[in-house]
């Protein structure tokens, strides 16, 4: 079978799995379409792909699952026996059951997985682990996974379903921290950490926050230019020394083909 149009759907707060979907969009080198849901998970339009329509879509790991604000919307995609690449970005820890329950979502939509990666990603608590992934040789990796999949399709007479790595069930959800990244003296106001908040967990006023609604994905800690915004106290140091003390060992990209 033949593609004619690849689609890059992707959920990407800090830009990370923006730059893998995207590098993997690039090395099909077909006629393509990128769309980042970060903002508009929330309402969604829906999308009908053909089954001569590959999609491409990669999230971020959270706790080892796809991150569940946005598993609802996903159903918005539908597919038509459409072929699927999966792409789980983690933070150096561990994908676990990412790609079994991404599957699931899918398939019972109408498409059908072709391949899967699990790429690498700064972590979001600390830029001590997996720093600067992804890097120029993994978005080579991505664009070379483009043209492998590709290939596998060119020579596909139909598409059978892959065992794919996790567990079903899968694992339970993390529990809600209901903290927040917050301002210090140094914010200026300037609006830019409200603009990237993927839940709308700040307000209008940059300080006005509601940790019910953060994710932590520390989207709004990257974009401030004053370095104004941190998780304040112990909250999450226990995290922070757990990945930074058994974390740390570099993992290359794995993928299921």
């Amino acid at each position: 079978m033949e593609i004619k149009k690849v689609y890059g759907i992707y959920f990407s707060p800090t830009h990370t799995t923006k730059k893998v979907v995207e590098s993997i969009v690039k090395g099909t080198e077909k006629d393509s379409e990128s769309i980042d849901i970060t903002l508009s998970w929330k309402n969604m339009k829906e999308y009908s792909l053909k089954n001569d329509d590959l999609l491409i879509f990669g999230a971020p790991v959270y706790g080892g699952r796809a991150p569940r604000l946005i598993r609802e919307a996903l159903n918005k995609i539908n597919g038509d026996n459409t072929p699927i690449i999966l792409v789980g970005v983690y933070g150096n820890r561990a994908y676990e059951d990412f790609f079994v329950e991404a599957q699931d979502i899918f398939e019972k939509n109408g498409f059908r997985v072709v391949g899967a990666g699990a790429f690498l990603g700064e972590h979001s608590f600390t830029t001590k682990v997996a720093k600067g992934r992804p890097n120029f040789e993994d978005l080579l990796k991505g664009e070379n996974f483009g043209r492998e999949i590709i290939l596998k399709i060119r020579n596909l007479e139909e598409i059978k379903s892959m065992d794919l790595p996790g567990n079903r069930p899968y694992k339970q959800d993390m529990v809600s921290r209901n903290i927040a990244p917050e301002p210090d003296e140094n914010c200026k106001s300037c609006g830019a950490c409200v603009k990237v908040c993927p839940t709308g967990a700040i307000g209008k006023n940059p300080k006005d926050i509601d940790p019910s609604k953060c994710i932590l994905c520390h989207a709004c800690v990257r974009v401030c230019k004053f370095n104004s915004r941190k998780v304040k106290g112990e909250a999450i140091k226990p995290a922070i020394d757990f990945l930074e003390g058994k974390c740390n060992d570099y993992k290359e990209i794995e993928i299921y083909l």
